[in-house]
């Protein structure tokens, strides 16, 4: 396979949860923690953790509490919890339960004290080991974890459905990832469909070197969870790892379309893009990423990797130095500045810069054309001009941001969102409060089907810029493709209440009012657009679908 000259690192997926867990009695309650239904008690559970010595009273408010855990009650659970063990403070139960509370809250060390106590009072109480177990691992005491584990199942040999996995998972954490995988075996013995052990074997055999076992744990998730996008972004990290990137890119879109925010999943499908050359899309992959994790320093040298295989050798620097910056010697930010040669040694900038633009050329790109209906040759006149700009090197923070916008803005009205993405993204580089990068940018999201950023984005439009009247009427744009009239009519009001003169934003509303089943407020606004506007054809059609005259 070809490959270009520079080497993007890919980072390794973290870790999937644990699989859907089950344990029998009061242990399988509190698996609330980490999602698990409870599980119908056996016979011999009123004998666990100092249940047969309690009172009434104090058994009925450590079932409630843990119940109001579950439900996310949470000031209601604690009183019930605390009372229970006021009443009674040998009730192991109580305490436990008490235990997998603080584990809900994110206070581990609490947990870990309740649960101390409850093995103190019953050093039989396998709840109490469990939830030890859950927060010594978010605290990364993995072998405290793994002890604990490990004496579940000698209280209850019966609980190996789940603790196998749970005990893999630790050992997966810890780096041993031949017994993580020797226990998540155990695990799919007895749960052969439990996806999240798939998955997490999947990781520890890729970790140790086993790609195809890999890649058949990853498949056989997808086929039994197609909506997860675990099982999609695994086969994707193993694919490219196989020297197959179109196949990475198929998986990785997979991926993205189910969970968007998987800021590792962007950085793989930009590591795989890279290696298939599309290096406009895989720099608007890197600025999905860094838009997602802000102080991912892989992402930063990536997109400078990128940049200088584009010829902009001056913005690459300026991208592995801002890496360095989130993390001081960061190895491949060392190793990249290297290859693309040191700051400063300004004879190298000028030999790698493109020629110097024409006054023709930076008139082209730096004056802004508000012709909606632009003819394609001009559009690819601007996009060219810009193009020169950029790659000549020169220019200040804020010439540079415009030509990125003024691209970007280009690519977009020819449907290339991708290239649209990485422009504007760019832009806001060079200038970090744009308004117009910011709606621009949402409006390529929005391009992509990637509705959640794309209002992300207009909304920091407006929040930079108040009666940015566009980037109200935008945003209602993406609301009207979610469906959300309501908060689509309410931005379209907005845009009007700023610029009651704006066609496009009463032709939208009328949209939104007629999908909404408010055709008479349809109407009127597809009217109103066309006295503003009386060429509008997109107005005039939508009347007669409508069954009016215009």
């Amino acid at each position: 396979m070809e490959r270009s000259a520079r080497s993007p690192r890919v980072p390794g997926n973290r870790p999937h949860s644990i699989g859907r867990l089950k344990l029998a009695g009061v242990l399988a309650a509190l698996l609330a923690a980490i999602g698990a239904a409870p599980v119908a008690a056996q016979d011999d559970d009123s004998q666990l953790c100092g249940r047969a010595h309690a009172s009434p009273e104090a058994i009925a408010l450590a079932q409630r509490g843990l119940t109001l855990t579950q439900q996310r009650r949470l000031d209601e659970a604690e009183k019930d919890l605390d009372h229970a063990v006021e009443i009674d403070p040998s009730f192991a139960e109580a305490i436990a339960n008490r235990a997998n509370f603080w584990t809900v809250v994110h206070n581990r060390e609490r947990a870990i004290a309740d649960a101390n106590r409850a093995v103190e009072v019953d050093p039989a109480c396998p709840a109490a080991y469990f939830v030890r177990a859950g927060a010594a691992l978010h605290l990364g005491r993995y072998d405290q974890a793994i002890a604990d584990y490990d004496k579940v199942l000698q209280l209850r040999p019966q609980a190996g459905a789940t603790i196998y996995g749970a005990r893999g998972y630790v050992y997966h954490r810890k780096g041993d990832e031949a017994r993580a995988i020797a226990d998540y075996n155990e695990q799919l013995k007895l749960v052969p469909d439990d996806v999240g052990t798939l998955l997490n074997r999947g990781d520890a055999l890729r970790n140790k070197g086993d790609m195809q076992a890999a890649g058949a744990d990853y498949s056989q998730a997808i086929k039994l969870a197609p909506a997860n996008a675990g099982g999609w972004k695994g086969r994707g990290m193993i694919r490219l790892m196989t020297q197959d990137p179109k196949g990475a890119v198929a998986d990785l879109d997979e991926a993205i379309r189910l969970d968007p925010n998987d800021s590792n999943a962007h950085l793989n499908r930009g590591v795989a893009l890279g290696f298939l050359n599309e290096h406009r899309r895989a720099l608007a992959d890197y600025g999905e990423t860094i838009r997602l994790n802000p102080k991912h320093p892989l992402a930063y040298v990536n997109r400078g990797m990128e940049l200088n295989a584009l010829g902009d050798r001056a913005a690459a620097i300026a991208s592995i130095q801002r890496a360095m910056e989130i993390e001081p010697n960061y190895l491949p930010a060392v190793e990249s500045l290297k290859k693309i040669g040191a700051p400063g040694e300004r004879d190298k900038r000028t030999a790698q810069a493109g020629r110097p633009p024409s006054q023709d050329e930076v008139v082209a790109c730096m004056a802004p054309t508000a012709d909606i209906n632009l003819p394609e040759g001009a559009i690819k006149r601007v996009i060219a001009a810009c193009t020169v700009l950029i790659k000549s090197g020169g220019g200040d923070n804020e010439g540079r941001a415009t030509a990125f916008l003024q691209r970007g803005s280009m690519y977009r009205r020819l449907g290339k969102f991708e290239l649209a993405l990485a422009d504007f993204t760019e832009s806001l580089r060079y200038k970090a409060n744009s308004a117009d990068a910011y709606t621009g940018r949402g409006n390529a999201h929005r391009g992509l089907g990637q509705l959640d950023a794309a209002i992300a984005d207009h909304s920091e439009a407006i929040r930079l810029k108040p009666d940015f009247v566009m980037a109200y009427s935008n945003r209602g744009n993406v609301y009207s493709d979610k469906k959300d009239y309501q908060h689509a009519i309410a931005d379209y009001d907005e845009a009007l209440k700023h610029n009651p003169h704006y066609a496009a934003a009463l032709y939208n509303r009328g949209i939104a009012r007629a999908d909404s089943g408010d055709k008479d407020g349809a109407i009127a606004d597809y009217r109103e657009a066309l006295k503003l506007r009386p060429g509008m054809k997109q107005a005039a059609d939508a009347l007669k679908e409508l069954g009016v005259k215009p």
